[in-house]
């Protein structure tokens, strides 16, 4: 399985609202990072 980074999502994110409309940017860069890096937590080397 391929994980998005955080550059990807960013990516993503400005690439729609160019193309939908709405104000670039968003309100808790720590959420963000913590939102695309906890589909690859693991524990005793398995995914959970």
């Amino acid at each position: 399985m391929r994980y998005l980074t955080l550059v990807e999502v960013l990516d993503l994110h400005e690439a729609l609202i160019t193309s939908t409309g709405g104000a670039l940017g968003f309100r808790d860069m720590g959420a963000l990072e913590s939102a695309v890096s906890q589909p690859r937590l693991t524990f005793d080397q398995a995914d959970l």
